[in-house]
């Protein structure tokens, strides 16, 4: 069956495509309006070394070089299991990511907080912006670390307003569409194939040629072309006989008759 038998087919049970279709289209504006956006607020600090640790009067920007093993420990202190669920138990549906900023040499930690709603990521964000700068300085307090020396936090952006995070509705749409229309599909040529069996095993001789009607076989063509030809070979072949000539008999001889 090819591409045209196919179509043909659809068109023919179009009583279930058109139905397929409105149900898909149904189905994934429902699946686009239960499934609601995630609002993504990010912010990212950097850390700094404290003042006793750097000669006098010196930049802090040029230490930061040695950090960066600082900004690992925290990332896995802060990012740990259990400072998770503290989070998300208050906020449950939260998602909440803390790594190092990749995209920089520097030791810069990166936060993300996907909310449900704009105000509850704002409020995550802000808690954990607190929660990371507590947990330095209890690492920082465990090994007795003077506060002059101690490393601190530099919050370098915050963002103030949500970004819109559309890509589970996408996947959730595009997945309905599929399973839909393959389904309409399936059904609409399924039946179609059903329908045409049953016809053929109703009335065998509709599906056959005019020619497979008959058991006999009918007269073979003449290739009159053939013919001409063998006729004109033989006419070559043969000699051609003109009409028979008349000669008259001799009279009899009078001289001899009288001898």
């Amino acid at each position: 069956m090819n591409l045209a038998d196919t179509l043909r087919g659809l068109w023919r049970r179009w009583y279930i495509v058109l139905p397929g279709i409105l149900i898909t289209a149904a189905l994934a504006a429902g699946a686009w309006s239960m499934i609601s956006p995630g609002h993504v607020r990010s912010s990212t600090q950097l850390l700094i070394p404290g003042p006793e640790s750097m000669p006098a009067g010196s930049n802090p920007y040029l230490f930061l070089g040695g950090l960066s093993p600082a900004a690992d420990v925290l990332v896995r202190a802060a990012g740990s299991e259990n400072a998770r669920n503290e989070v998300v138990e208050d906020y449950p549906g939260v998602e909440i990511e803390i790594s190092r900023d990749v995209s920089t040499a520097g030791p810069i930690i990166l936060i993300s907080v996907t909310a449900a709603s704009d105000g509850t990521a704002q409020e995550v964000l802000e808690l954990l912006i607190e929660q990371t700068s507590t947990t330095l300085d209890e690492l920082q307090e465990t090994e007795n670390i003077a506060p002059e020396n101690r490393v601190t936090l530099l919050p370098i952006t915050v963002d103030s307003q949500s970004v819109l995070y559309q890509r589970s509705r996408f996947i959730a749409v595009a997945a309905t569409g599929l399973v839909g229309m393959a389904l309409t599909l399936f059904i609409a040529g399924l039946v179609d194939g059903l329908s045409r069996r049953r016809k053929r095993r109703a009335h065998p001789d509709d599906e056959q040629p005019a020619g497979d009607r008959s058991n006999t076989p009918g007269p073979e063509p003449v290739d009159e072309s053939a013919l001409a030809r063998h006729d004109a070979e033989t006419l070559e072949q043969s000699p051609v006989r003109g009409p028979a000539s008349y000669e008259p008999e001799p009279a009899p001889d009078p001289v001899r008759s009288a001898r």
